[in-house]
């Protein structure tokens, strides 16, 4: 695409295009906020709900207690009604789900029921009938109250779940209008970069390149050794090499700050306090999205890998993992033997996490394990960075023997 006019087309195109995406992932992320704060604002209604409900309980069975204030206890259950009636309509208004909505209307005619049951009682009451008052209320009322309060559980989880789906799908499809403007990325820099390659061309044309001639007896004189070499030497295929691999560069999945990781491996390798230590891995942490790391040290005595150092986890967590066998059945003790990462991927919601060899010039002297949030364990350039992350610590681990106690380094982890 050697003109112009069709590179700058192709460059406003992709831009026009690129922003849609943008607004449209805008307009998703939107959707989520406003599909979480309904999810929160009716699961805190339905908790209050229920603790009214259990209220309303204790206030019935009060006021037919001996020695009470019927008075003030009458008017405690006419004033929870009033607010479950209240609450039950608020969550109509929120509810989307055809199950949460049955749950909710179940929820309305027990409550009439119950109404019912408090009106027959305080009929009894007013004649000093405080058995049947009491019969009453703490039968027919009790078991009223529970199913009430149990709908009032269905509902919630039925919104809940219904909320998260949507938030599931709605994530899928900002997932996909984001692949979208890569590949639209990716497909403008194909177009641009031959009509650059041959713009850079210029200098070779064959006004550049015509063969200079003394004139002599009718004859040409041919190129000189330095220009032959000027020639051979250019190297054509360098621009077919980036056309290549210029479609890596798009590639999806988590990209840690580089700028931050170089300036870590820097601090590591300046490190003479280990006490500085526990702030650099809080600061590893954060660049890898991990919500824990643990440096696992090799103990020659035992043939065990220790938790030396640790962040994200209680002391007295550390002090119960104990020491893992180098031969165990897990990702720490494979990544020793294998001396290479292992991804543990997370489940749908869940934690992931890589266990990366503290690989010495002879042995390996330990490993970094790391618990990471949002599937980043399987991302290449996440995994490239605990590499490389690894590698830096190793140099302050010192390697040991079989034989040999476990050096101060490696206890400072």
């Amino acid at each position: 695409m050697a003109r112009r006019w069709m590179r700058v087309t192709v460059v406003v195109g992709t831009l026009t295009v690129l922003s849609f995406l943008a607004h449209q992932i805008r307009l998703a992320e939107l959707t989520l906020d406003g599909e979480q704060n309904v999810e929160r604002a009716f699961t805190d209604l339905s908790w209050t709900l229920t603790l009214t409900l259990a209220d309303l309980r204790a206030a019935g069975q009060a006021y037919v207690a001996e020695g009470q204030d019927r008075l003030y206890w009458t008017s405690k259950v006419t004033e929870h009604l009033a607010t479950v009636a209240d609450s039950l309509d608020n969550l109509r208004r929120l509810a989307i789900s055809p199950t949460s909505i049955e749950a909710l209307d179940a929820v309305s005619a027990t409550m009439a029921e119950l109404e019912t049951i408090d009106r027959r009682a305080r009929e009894h009451t007013s004649l000093d009938q405080l058995l049947l008052a009491s019969d009453l209320l703490f039968t027919d009322g009790q078991e009223l109250a529970a199913r009430a309060a149990s709908q009032v559980d269905l509902a919630r989880s039925a919104e809940r779940t219904l909320r998260n789906e949507t938030v599931r799908q709605t994530r899928t499809t900002q997932t996909h209008l984001l692949l979208g403007g890569v590949g639209i990325s990716v497909l403008a820099m194909l177009l641009l970069v031959p009509g650059l390659r041959r713009s850079g061309a210029a200098p070779f044309s064959d006004e550049a390149q015509e063969e200079p001639s003394i004139e002599t007896s009718g004859e040409t004189a041919p190129l000189s050794s330095e220009d032959r070499l000027t020639l051979e030497d250019l190297d054509l295929g360098a621009a077919q090499a980036d056309e290549t691999e210029a479609p890596s560069a798009a590639s999806a999945g988590a990209m840690p700050d580089l700028r931050l990781a170089a300036d870590l491996c820097t601090d590591l390798g300046r490190l003479a306090d280990p006490g500085d230590l526990a702030g650099l891995l809080a600061r590893s942490a954060d660049l890898m999205n991990a919500s824990g790391l643990i440096i696992w040290v090799r103990d020659p005595r035992t043939a065990t890998l220790r938790p030396a150092l640790g962040h994200g986890y209680p002391t007295r967590t550390l002090a119960a993992m104990g020491a893992i066998p180098e031969d165990g059945d897990n990702a720490t003790a494979a990544a020793y033997r294998a001396g290479q990462m292992q991804v543990v991927e997370g489940s749908e919601g869940g934690s992931g996490a890589l266990a990366a060899p503290l690989l010495a010039s002879e042995q390996c002297v330990g490993v970094l394990s790391a618990e990471l949030h949002d599937g980043w364990e399987a991302s290449p350039a996440v995994q490239a960075t605990v590499a490389i992350l690894a590698a830096q610590l190793t140099t302050l681990v010192a390697p040991t023997a079989d034989n040999d106690e476990v050096s101060p380094a490696e206890a400072h982890g």
